[in-house]
């Protein structure tokens, strides 16, 4: 009966397409709140469930939540998303992408990779845009929290559903929020967040993870000389420059973090090219970049450090090959903005500047990284600095690495034992594709200064609270359903790890934690 009523579930979320950063999310919470409300419990304490909104989100979206309370305020969190990726890369099969049985049939006509191929056969795998990232694990956990409300004992549940995991996270950011205040209002003691993100399976066991890794996106902006091309030697080339600075920090292995046998992927460059409009025969003034750091362990102020370091290697091996007699300054944005505050009239630039930001976002709808190189930009114009200059920065969004372990100390290893004694697991400390459980609580030694002193968007823009991170410190585990090639026209959730064997896991971790 749970497993024909979780594919229920999966297949209606499935069909509601929601692709991240449009009002099309809104479609799905108002799936995801019907639901809870039509659950018998819900009719009877209507104050538990609801949708608590994004804040100063332009797509009006929400957390969708949900709480059911047992006779112990011991609560286990089940944390998801109900946002998806584009159907883009499903090409013709677009239109069928979120009809798993349509979907099905369509492939078997399909040139598939022999792995895909042997899967369909096998009729053993649910397919579609979502099953498997991550509506199908949402399913499960709804299908649990539905029969537990029909009689509550033991312990407390709390279900949470956020929209924007795949871009910037504002659903989580706002959730820190929503999660101290319902743990306040009803004294709630959060033993475990349990986030169904599918899992893989490596030697005949399925991958699980009990930490989630950091990323920084540092940016950089190049101001060099323009000059005609015919007079080169006298010019500076952003673009050079900006290319020697790609060359210093591409794939450094030195700055990536290790813990055991597992290591951060070295940065790597996602953007990078120069701001001129349009074509003329002289060199471009300005170009700009940036790059993806992951990190177990390293502060903002330690990348920062490392990136200024690189960058002034960089500048110095562009000069050096031009020959041009020029000098480049690096500098940080924090750097930048003293010189500006001793402007003339800086307050009312920078008022202008933040609510420019605000509209860019809410109304233009650019992402935080066009923001924050725009800003630079600004910054940059308001000082009246002409010569050649190096500014670095900081961009949204920003993912605190956090480990449970950490937070809660050896004591977490019994949760991690237990699932074991459910299924083959392997357990890993670090999740390596970022996830909103970055934002259950913080290290104890983390700083956020050198990050907002660095990051154009930080306030009203782009924040979270971090003091109620401090508070929160929820341990936490990515358990989910057995999945493949997320993000992928071949994405698909094993039919047996989703509606049978996830949601005894889940009944059987919460029973385990309110007993512990």
């Amino acid at each position: 009966m749970l497993k024909e009523r979780v594919l229920e579930i999966t297949k209606e979320l499935v069909k509601i397409y929601s692709p991240t950063n449009t009002a099309e999310e809104q479609k799905v919470e108002q799936y995801l709140l019907r639901l809870l409300q039509s659950m018998p419990y819900f009719k009877e304490n209507p104050q538990l469930c609801g949708a608590f909104a994004a804040a100063d989100d332009c797509f009006g979206r929400s957390t969708i939540y949900g709480l059911v309370l047992g006779k112990s305020k011991k609560t286990v969190v089940f944390m998801g998303h109900h946002d998806v990726v584009s159907t883009e890369v499903y090409g013709a099969l677009a239109n069928v992408a979120t009809e798993p049985e349509a979907l099905a049939k369509a492939l078997a006509n399909v040139e598939l990779p022999e792995e895909a191929t042997a899967d369909l056969a096998s009729g053993e795998w649910l397919w579609g845009r979502g099953t498997c990232d991550m509506k199908g694990g949402t399913a499960a956990q709804l299908a649990v929290l539905e029969k537990y409300a029909q009689k509550p004992e033991a312990g407390s549940i709390l279900f949470v559903s956020v929209p924007d995991e795949e871009a910037f996270s504002v659903g989580m950011r706002s959730c820190v929020t929503l999660l101290k205040a319902l743990r306040e209002r009803y004294g709630l003691e959060y033993e475990v967040a349990l986030n169904c993100e599918p899992n893989s399976v490596e030697n005949d066991k399925q991958v699980i993870y009990s930490g989630s890794v950091g990323k920084m996106l540092p940016v950089v902006l190049v101001q060099g000389k323009s000059v005609q091309i015919g007079s080169y030697p006298q010019g500076v080339n952003p673009v050079a420059v900006l290319a020697e600075i790609i060359c210093k920090t591409e794939a450094d292995y030195k700055i990536s973090d290790t813990l055991g046998e597992e290591s951060t992927v070295p940065p790597v460059w996602n953007f990078a090219r120069d701001l001129k409009p349009g074509y003329d025969f002289s060199l471009p003034r300005r170009g700009a970049g940036y790059c993806n750091v992951l990190t177990f362990s390293k502060t903002p102020a330690q990348i920062m450090d490392w990136f200024v370091a690189a960058c002034k290697k960089g500048a110095q091996a562009a000069m050096a090959k031009q020959g041009c007699g020029h000098s480049l300054k690096v500098m940080t944005y924090g750097e930048l903005l003293e010189i500006a505050q001793e402007r003339a009239g800086f307050a009312d630039f920078y008022n202008d500047l933040q609510a420019a930001m605000t509209k860019k976002l809410q109304v233009e709808q650019l992402d935080f990284p066009s923001i924050t190189l725009w800003a630079m930009e600004q910054v940059l114009d308001f000082t009246g600095i002409d010569v050649p200059v190096v500014i670095t920065a900081f961009a949204p969004p920003y993912y605190p690495a956090l480990n449970s372990g950490k937070l809660v100390g050896e004591g977490f290893k019994n949760v991690v034992d237990f699932v074991g004694t459910l299924l083959p697991v392997k357990c890993k400390e670090y999740f390596m594709g970022i996830s909103d459980c970055s934002y259950l609580g913080v290290d104890a030694g983390f700083d956020s200064k050198a990050l907002a002193a660095n990051m154009p968007c930080w306030g009203k823009l782009y924040s979270y609270d971090m003091e109620a991170l401090a508070q929160l410190q929820i341990p936490f585990l990515l358990l989910g359903p057995w999945g493949k090639d997320l993000h992928q026209r071949t994405e698909r959730v094993h039919v047996e790890s989703l509606g049978v064997v996830l949601p005894k896991v889940l009944q059987a971790v919460c029973a385990f934690v309110w007993k512990s």
